[in-house]
């Protein structure tokens, strides 16, 4: 199946009575699960092998891990001796690891409220058990936002994560997705993809209203939140438009980016370990935006596109 004619039947779903998306959902997981058992029964991937694939990256910066093990395959040792072998190729005494440590997967604007809260200290991780492996080291910080808080690990794991709840986006730039482009860091995928990054979604915040594609629903949630002390303070924010985060596509980043020396991939199981600069991809969306073009497809170059493309890359240095 298409790209585009995937991205339809989803939108589809997206607008459809509960009667008729939650069956269709829940048999979509079920299908999810059994073809990820299928992959654990037939490939079976050795500690050595993941250790052997890390080696391949040189490790010189800060870097924020995407992984998804059900891709790769049963992995010796699971998901604890995965957060190990990552931890020490990162080497968390030199660079800080960071990990998505989202509360909820799916779409924001079908699960949250105005009534709920955001305990940090307490709040899910629906992100899988590599991330709340992680989430449970000693000296972890969390950042304080609750659709896209992240978890640090490192030496400036604080400064990650300390002014998240500043922003009135998720993505600002106190955000810790953005200090991954200021910061020059790396993205990590261990059995993930390009698909599943969000960190890009910095790019879009800081180009602001002169970002060519709508980004977010309208409406504010203005979001009660617990921080690490027990004190209560509110996050204002708002959640993406559903349709667009639904039809945006890379088709061709992997290939430029590759090209550029931006990004590498090795094999490892069923799937891929690979890395990424964020600054460099940064760099290069912002010139395909000046070109024409997005994730979500072609459009006009305004002058307040430009401008503010200007100003970004000066901000960036």
């Amino acid at each position: 199946m298409n790209h585009r004619l995937k991205a339809w039947l989803q939108i589809g779903l997206l607008y459809a009575p509960d009667f008729v998306s939650v069956p269709i959902r829940e048999r979509a997981q079920q299908m999810e699960l059994e073809h990820a058992l299928e992959v654990s029964r037939r490939t079976r991937v050795t500690r050595e092998q993941v250790e052997a694939a890390l080696a391949e990256f040189t490790i010189d910066t800060d870097v924020m891990l995407h992984s998804s093990m059900i891709k790769i395959g049963k992995v010796q040792g699971g998901a604890k001796f995965l957060a190990e072998s990552i931890v020490k190729t990162v080497d968390t005494s030199r660079h800080t690891l960071l990990v998505s440590a989202l509360p909820y997967r799916g779409m924001f604007a079908k699960w949250l409220t105005d009534d709920m809260v955001f305990d940090v200290r307490t709040a899910p991780i629906a992100m899988g058990a590599v991330n709340e492996k992680l989430a449970d080291y000693p000296g972890a910080c969390r950042s304080i936002h609750p659709t896209h808080s992240v978890v640090a690990l490192g030496p400036d794991a604080k400064d990650y994560t300390g002014e998240h709840h500043l922003d009135s986006t998720p993505f600002g730039v106190h955000s810790p997705y953005y200090k991954l482009i200021a910061r020059r860091a790396k993205l990590l995928f261990v059995g993930a993809t390009l698909h599943n990054m969000t960190f890009n979604h910095a790019i879009e915040d800081a180009l602001g209203d002169a970002f060519p594609a709508r980004v977010y629903n309208r409406r504010p949630y203005h979001i009660k939140c617990i921080d690490h002390d027990g004190n209560e303070l509110y996050v204002d924010t708002p959640v993406h438009y559903p349709v667009n985060s639904i039809l945006r596509s890379w088709p061709e980043t992997e290939e430029v980016m590759t090209r550029i020396g931006a990004y590498k991939s090795v094999p490892l199981g069923e799937s891929t370990v690979s890395m990424l600069d964020c600054y460099a991809y940064t760099m290069a969306y912002l010139d395909l935006l000046l070109s024409g073009r997005s994730l979500y497809g072609r459009h006009r170059v305004t002058p307040e596109l430009r401008q503010r493309i200007d100003q970004f890359k000066q901000a960036l240095g």
